[in-house]
């Protein structure tokens, strides 16, 4: 049987009865982190320019925008969603990329449509997760061919059709259409014009509203009876050339005997994910040592080799250049800004914050190179030093390798509480807030998930 086939099937097959309570709750925990960062990121320039691009396309309403009183047409509603919920760089990682913000903004808006239960987007999404990230994993290029080419977003357009394939209760014909559609209208790999050597980062970064949007829409024309490829993951033109990918793991692509969501990580700072570490060893430091900014003399981070050439850029521009940058997210850190206010110019371009960001070096390490690529490549496995020199001569040195919020080291239940109620804050009374939280938290007992969309 073709890896295109065995993924339909799964796609069809899955049932919510056979889901474990682990990973219900798993799941409940990423759409409700989901929701949280696309409330909070709608306020972003990202947010706020694919909020009016729908608003002037117009089209029916059939779907709500996260943190706005606009609804606008599914599709042009997941892309929004998507864009939000990415927008501050705070939503959930997987083995590449972020598919939540993916998955969870095309099944949100085709579910609110169609009136789903509570316990119909749970399985949907999880469709999501299990076809998009094994995809993802599958389809990694070597180290030589990543530097030369990948992709972040475009496997996230499987994961997407996924769940809405499953929410419309495909047949297996239909749903090997809209996996060969999927294939067909995924985004370029496009991370080699990241924006590193350009005058900031592009807004589109990590490109997660086209395959949001993509995924939906070839589940949609699946339905309507329009046909694709039926091997689109198939042989040595199948979908992971097209991706720019130099090897496929065909192997990996097929085995379905753990669920992939559960190594999905919830991120604790509103940055990219290969910062992470190097924060959570910096916070150690500052909460064993009790010094303030003023105090700091110089901070050295020595990491891979990514990091030292593309993040320690002192001079942002815009907010994406903040949430890709070492230095910033350091004086961030220190200084004590909320995370929900990081996007804020006045946050990141203040003069205190800024003369900290000043202060901070990124080195390469040629060990931990060495042992970046050991661990896989992943993420939440980056490995980094970090030594504070004070104004007295002291020297602080802290190392880590997992970051916060990884499946090895994940975000406590309060924790992940606060994250909501901070990035929604603006936006929702503590009431409203409340609510929110316990549908979600209960989401398999919900009748209807418009109930729970229209408290945000």
């Amino acid at each position: 049987m073709s890896a295109t086939m065995t993924m339909a099937q799964k796609v069809v097959e899955l049932t919510y009865a056979e889901l474990p309570t682990p990973v219900i709750t798993k799941c409940k925990e990423l759409i409700l982190d989901a929701v949280a960062c696309g409330v909070g990121g709608i306020q972003t320039p990202i947010g706020q320019a694919a909020l009016e691009l729908m608003r002037q396309m117009g089209g029916h309403p059939h779907a709500t925008v996260l943190g706005a009183d606009d609804r606008g047409p599914c599709g042009l509603a997941a892309y929004t969603n998507a864009s939000a919920i990415n927008a501050q760089d705070y939503d959930d990682t997987g083995h590449s990329g972020h598919p939540g913000a993916s998955i969870i903004s095309a099944a949100l808006a085709l579910g609110e449509k169609l009136g789903a239960t509570g316990q119909s987007i749970i399985l949907a999404c999880l469709a999501g997760y299990e076809v998009g990230t094994r995809v993802a994993a599958a389809i990694e290029p070597s180290w030589e061919r990543y530097r030369q080419i990948h992709g972040i977003g475009t496997a996230q357009t499987f994961g997407s059709m996924a769940a809405c394939a499953k929410l419309l209760e495909l047949d297996l014909a239909a749903t090997l259409n809209a996996f060969g559609v999927a294939g067909a209208t995924a985004p370029v790999a496009h991370a080699g014009k990241f924006g590193w050597a350009d005058k900031s980062i592009a807004y589109i970064k990590d490109n997660v509203a086209w395959p949001a949007e993509a995924g939906l829409r070839a589940a949609l024309l699946a339905q309507m009876g329009y046909e694709g490829s039926e091997s689109i993951l198939d042989g040595n033109q199948g979908y992971w050339v097209m991706a720019g990918s130099d090897r496929c793991d065909f192997e990996r692509l097929i085995d379905f005997s753990d669920y992939e969501i559960m190594n999905v990580s919830l991120k604790p700072y509103p940055c990219c994910r290969w910062i992470h570490t190097t924060l959570d060893a910096l916070g150690k430091l500052a909460v064993e040592n009790h010094f303030e900014p003023s105090e700091i003399v110089g901070i050295e981070v020595f990491s891979t080799q990514p990091l030292a050439d593309y993040f320690g850029r002192k001079d942002p521009r815009t907010f994406v250049d903040v949430e890709f940058s070492i230095p910033c997210a350091v004086a961030l850190k220190l200084h004590g800004v909320p995370h929900s206010a990081w996007f804020h110019r006045e946050s990141w371009a203040d003069t205190e914050v800024l003369d900290t960001a000043s202060r901070v070096s990124v080195t390469m390490e040629d060990e931990y190179q060495r042992l970046y690529l050991k661990l896989g490549r992943l993420s939440h496995r980056i490995p980094a030093r970090v030594a504070v020199t004070l104004t007295g001569g002291d020297k602080l040195v802290q190392y880590c390798d997992l970051a916060s919020g990884s499946p090895e080291k994940p975000m406590d239940s309060q924790s992940v509480r606060a994250k909501v109620l901070d990035l929604t804050d603006a936006r929702m009374t503590p009431e409203s807030q409340a609510r929110l939280i316990e549908q979600v938290e209960n989401l398999d007992g919900i009748d209807d998930i418009r109930q729970v969309l229209a408290e945000i």
